[in-house]
């Protein structure tokens, strides 16, 4: 039997990362790929382009090579108007991106199954929240109901594809980084405080997502002004329970442009 010093979470971080829309999440990948990180994205909230452009400025702080680092595929549903009314046209966005897992193939780039990547791969769901839309879409199309309002035993089965998918990234057989992605969502009862977790389908799963990682941070400003900053947070904030695995090594905060390849490198132990 190994003892502790042989866990793989020396080597290997499962991380929720949580933040409104424009907090800067994706942006947030360029430290890693700088670091020398292989970054592999489903990207199913179309926004990788903001990555592109900070890797791509010539005066990036990350290094030449670092683009080419980044691998990604963006999957989204089309839609269709119907009735003046903007519907998804198809529902295979789910399938798609589950196929990656599966192996990885788009054209000549074949980087394999999810099993197979290592500690230096770094696996990133861009967003939860776009891909539990997905599931709901793809559910309802198997049901010839695509487009309609979901049925109370929609939201059951969707809700069960969201935890299978969680439960396979959080599996010890998956030996690389995961970065899972997700918008706010506030829920508790009016006129009281309410609690922080990340969008996904109901109400019943977004507090069930934290427990699929060992790391779960919140990018957020701080300030106002000229002295706002993007920064990363490690301790719970604004009634967001957020947790790190390494809480004697990691800095409360971090810049939000080398925050995460900090992280990396303190739950490390480096």
């Amino acid at each position: 039997m190994p003892d502790l010093s042989a866990h793989q979470s020396g080597a290997t971080t499962k991380l929720l990362l949580l933040g409104d829309s424009g907090a800067g999440k994706t942006g947030s990948l360029a430290s890693l790929a700088g670091a020398g990180y292989n970054l592999r994205i489903i990207d199913m909230d179309n926004g990788v382009d903001v990555l592109a452009n900070i890797l791509r400025d010539p005066k990036s702080q990350y290094g030449r090579e670092a683009l080419a680092r980044v691998k990604y595929a963006t999957i989204t549903d089309k839609m269709k108007n119907v009735g003046g009314r903007l519907v998804p046209k198809e529902a295979t966005a789910w399938q798609r991106a589950i196929n990656l897992l599966i192996d990885w193939k788009i054209g000549d780039e074949q980087l394999g199954p999810l099993t197979t990547w290592g500690t230096n791969d770094v696996l990133v769901l861009d967003s939860l929240t776009f891909m539990s839309t997905a599931a709901m879409n793809f559910q309802l199309a198997m049901n010839a109901r695509l487009g309609q309002q979901p049925h109370q035993s929609d939201w059951y089965v969707g809700q069960q594809m969201i935890e299978g998918l969680l439960q396979t990234l959080y599996d010890e057989g998956v030996k690389c980084n995961v970065i899972v992605m997700a918008h706010v969502a506030y829920i508790g009862e009016e006129n009281a405080p309410q609690t922080g977790y990340p969008s996904t389908l109901g109400k019943a799963l977004p507090p069930k997502v934290g427990r699929y990682f060992n790391s779960t941070l919140l990018v957020k400003t701080v300030g106002q002004g000229t002295n706002a900053k993007r920064m990363i947070h490690t301790s719970t904030i604004n009634g967001i329970e957020l947790k790190n695995s390494a809480p004697t090594l990691v800095e409360k905060t971090y810049p939000l442009e080398t925050g995460l390849a900090s992280y990396f490198k303190a739950v490390r132990g480096a």
